[in-house]
């Protein structure tokens, strides 16, 4: 699969190309046609390839008056590149034994290995702040090698762990380069686009991830949005990336939990308790009146909802929220009447 970064080259693909095989084989030099170029290509090339992990993100460039050159810097050698790799490879293939089934569709494909990532993974919050470019740990943490290895890793290394496993069950994924700007984080941030059934969805395990109560609890705030819900908080050069204009396998809407109004939430609340679900997710449409009125009406809706109940009540509960993205979660501890 090409990127769009790549198809956007022109007679330039040359310098990706070239990028490509020396990164792969550790080589020593590859062209490009300036600074800029160096640096964009060291980015896509390593996020469409997420199993090239052994350069660091600093490099050097030579030029004379014929040509301008990069110079990768690396923290292996490439004996060790190529068993980290096998590694790698052999962990993946576990995963994959064990979580994707023939049966499956994209969507649920795509939600399970999400839902792998977002739960045993952890942010590597000291690598985060880790400066250091050619620090060994800060470039795995960056990387598969963080994810896979170390189970220890920043947003890059989630978004590449993400297309890594896509890739290999032949579902389209890409890892997105941008910036984040919410509550969790601020910069320089790493999601990815997927495509199922021919729509591009953003994905941002990371974030799911950071904004758990939990590692066990299950959070779909960055799961499937369109360029428009995610763009709250995300943003990126939109030309180098798939168009994501609609979100038709929005966790939420897939599982008809969009809601709008006060008497839609009290009825799916009280379906849910009657279920005895064990956590409740669901997502504010907003511009509605509900959306004025959630963080207001929230207990007593749940209060509502569990004395309309015959045989169930529940007496406390815990709830949280992804404010961003309007997505709640109730967890009620239930008891009988």
């Amino acid at each position: 699969m090409e990127s769009v970064y790549y198809k956007n080259l022109g007679s330039d693909k040359r310098y990706y190309d070239a990028a490509l095989r020396c990164l792969s084989s550790k080589g020593s030099r590859f062209p490009v046609a300036g600074d800029k170029m160096a640096s964009e290509i060291m980015t896509h090339v390593t996020n469409d390839h997420p199993e090239l992990f052994a350069s660091t993100p600093e490099f050097r460039i030579i030029s004379n008056a014929f040509k301008k050159e990069v110079e990768p810097k690396y923290i292996y050698s490439l004996y060790d590149m190529n068993k980290i790799g096998s590694d790698i490879e052999k962990i993946a293939k576990e995963l994959i034994d064990e979580l994707i089934n023939p049966f499956q569709s994209e969507y649920d494909k795509v939600r399970v290995l999400h839902d792998y990532l977002k739960c045993n993974l952890e942010y590597d919050m000291p690598m985060a702040n880790n400066r250091n470019l050619n620090d060994k740990n800060n470039v795995e943490a960056h990387s598969v090698v963080g994810a896979f290895l170390k189970h220890r890793c920043v947003c890059e290394g989630f978004a590449k762990a993400m297309k890594y496993l896509c890739d290999r069950i032949g579902v389209e994924c890409w890892v997105v380069a941008g910036i984040g700007n919410s509550s969790v984080s601020s910069g320089p941030h790493a999601w990815n686009i997927v495509r199922i059934n021919g729509y591009y969805h953003h994905v941002d395990v990371t974030w799911d991830n950071q904004y758990s109560d939990d590692a066990v609890m299950p959070n779909y705030g960055y799961f499937n949005l369109s360029d428009d819900e995610i763009s709250r908080d995300h943003t990126w050069d939109r030309r180098n990336y798939p168009a994501c204009p609609t979100s038709p396998y929005n966790y939420f809407r897939v599982n008809n939990a969009l809601l709008d109004s006060k008497g839609q939430f009290e009825s799916f609340l009280y379906n849910s308790f009657q279920n005895e679900e064990e956590i409740i997710m669901f997502r504010v449409v907003r511009g509605s009146m509900l959306e004025q009125q959630i963080n207001g009406c929230l207990e007593e809706t749940v209060i509502k909802a569990s004395e309309r109940c015959k045989y169930i009540s529940v007496p406390t509960f815990r709830y949280g929220s992804v404010p961003e993205q309007l997505t709640y979660f109730v967890r009620p501890d239930y008891s009988y009447k």
